[in-house]
């Protein structure tokens, strides 16, 4: 197992580390706000205190919807320090979405802008205040508003709040924190299609910062943080990795390929982890020839397989290429490409286990897979997920009968040791490096009054690398129209979860037993390709 610095305990303990050392040295840049380590500590404080003071105690949930930012980070810093759980909405969220993920993670505190990116949530956050009793007190992230919303606190009344708190209450807090305590939720999906939230540990996210820098080894780097703070690329591969090893955070709260590269050279960027899609754009920008990128170290990434194509225009670059794999419930990666591996091996694998994990590729009755074979990867671990919150009957089916945790995802085993990504043993599909989960997409669109059955299926995409196909069957006598089945979906899902086409049926295949054979849909829409 790796050795944590400093004997960190918790995750908020990486920003007083750096802080007593180099305070002034910058830990994270948004917008024109450039804040040192030793100011991060003192925000991340005031914030810890606000939160004891508005009666957030230990196992409590925090959450907040922003995009990645100062805000974000000290929030979710915070909110750990005292052995709170803190837990993160997607700004792209509809109602139904807010509506579930709220009523299960239960937050005393919901920290929020109420305004991004143009879209205003004033009435999800009046909604989601008077529906859960849980949430005790809203605050509001903004600098100004026009119109106050009821139920809801301006955060500068919020931190004052917090002042009188005593340091030694700060402190008991936080030395009541452990490395196994849950630090944050991360919510994910399975065959149901609703979100489950995975409870990630300090242990996890620490551990994962110290294998990424044994094998993307940097001396206080500046990273770009431009994932979305809901997702654990996010938190931790993005987010503590860089504190971990002291480095500079620069957020991009709004992805653009121009911007990004704009970024790039301006800040100086060491390292940057994006998904595919976001490096296929920045790959075909008009402005990649002109920007300086000498600085880059690495671009990395995971969650997709990436193409040919675009491996070898982005290994022209400056930069080392690097991908891996890992999951919400690992809570880390868990394989990594050497850095001798050729451009088949990153396209076509996600490289290799990394050796102080215990990882096998097995199926269900564990029997291992050798060269040229197949298998599910399989974990086993203390870093793993505490389990699904109270979820305990998906908690207990995660994992085989001795003790592995079951990812789902089937590999080939090369030769040499690489692996290779060939299918899922869930029906969840990646686009754009979003995980997309089918039943919470056909539950959507089967609440359409017209619609009667409908089965999603990732297809393969050349610029997202799979996108949502729904094969819709309308109720007898109705009439559907694709375009308004988009527009439908758009008004209830995130975008990137609406599918991309949709074709309408008189009546869809079946198995004996009623249900939609989507093996069939799979073969035809495979026949179609070839």
């Amino acid at each position: 197992m790796t050795n944590l610095p400093v004997n960190a305990r918790r995750i908020g303990q990486c920003v007083g580390f750096h802080a007593a050392r180099e305070p002034d040295r910058e830990a994270a840049v948004h917008g024109g706000t450039r804040l040192g380590y030793r100011g991060l500590d003192e925000l991340t404080a005031r914030w810890a205190k606000s939160l004891l003071s508005a009666g957030v105690a230990r196992g409590d949930r925090v959450a907040s919807l922003t995009p990645p930012s100062i805000e974000w980070l000290a929030i979710m810093l915070a909110t750990t320090e005292i052995g709170a759980i803190w837990t993160g909405w997607h700004p792209r969220y509809r109602l139904p979405e807010f509506r579930h993920v709220t009523r299960l993670a239960e937050p005393s505190v919901l920290i929020a802008f109420r305004r991004i990116h143009g879209r205003d949530y004033t009435g999800e956050l009046g909604t989601l205040k008077s529906e859960n009793p849980s949430v005790r007190r809203l605050v509001l992230l903004d600098e100004r508003l026009d119109e106050p919303l009821d139920g809801g606190v301006m955060a500068p009344e919020f931190l004052a709040a917090g002042d009188p708190v005593p340091d030694r209450d700060l402190d008991a807090a936080r030395g009541a924190v452990g490395p196994d305590d849950t630090a944050v939720l991360i919510f994910t999906s399975g065959t149901t299609g609703r979100p489950k939230a995975a409870m990630i540990r300090h242990r996890a996210l620490l551990t994962g910062a110290a294998v990424q820098n044994e094998h993307w080894p940097m001396d206080r780097p500046r990273l770009l943080h431009m994932m979305p703070v809901n997702h654990i690329a996010g938190v931790g591969m993005t987010g503590i990795f860089g504190l971990y090893v002291g480095g500079t955070l620069v957020f991009q709260d709004r992805f653009d390929p121009g911007d990004l590269l704009r970024r790039l050279e301006a800040e100086r960027i060491d390292h940057v982890l994006g998904s595919p899609v976001q490096f296929h754009m920045m790959a075909n920008h008009p402005d990649l020839a002109a920007t300086d990128l000498s600085r880059l170290k690495f671009i990395t990434w995971g969650g997709a397989p990436m193409a040919a194509d675009l491996v070898a225009r982005l290994h022209a670059l400056p930069g080392a290429l690097r991908t891996s794999f890992g999951m919400t419930e690992l809570g880390l990666y868990v394989t990594y490409s050497e850095p001798d591996a050729d451009l088949e091996a990153l396209s076509r694998t996600i490289g290799k286990p990394h050796p102080g994990f215990d990882i096998r590729v097995a199926d269900a009755a564990g029997t291992i897979a050798g060269p040229g074979e197949q298998g599910e990867i399989q974990a086993r671990g203390d870093w793993l997920l505490a389990g699904y919150f109270r979820d305990p009957e998906a908690t207990a089916a995660a994992r085989t009968a001795d003790g592995w945790f079951r990812t789902g995802d089937i590999v080939k085993v090369w030769p040499d040791g690489n692996l290779e990504i060939v299918g899922r043993t869930k029906e969840m599909y990646i686009s754009g490096g979003f995980n997309i989960y089918p039943r919470e997409v056909e539950i959507a669109i089967e609440a359409h009054p017209h619609v009667g059955l409908v089965a999603v299926l990732g297809v393969p995409d050349t610029t997202f690398g799979e996108v949502g196909h729904a094969f819709v069957e309308p109720k007898p006598g109705a009439t559907l129209d694709a375009a308004a089945l988009h527009d439908w979906c758009r008004e209830r899902l995130a975008n990137y979860k609406a599918p991309k086409r949709f074709e309408i049926r008189a009546e869809l295949p079946r198995l004996p037993i009623g249900k939609i054979d989507k093996q069939a849909l799979k073969q035809e829409l495979a026949e179609r390709s070839d």
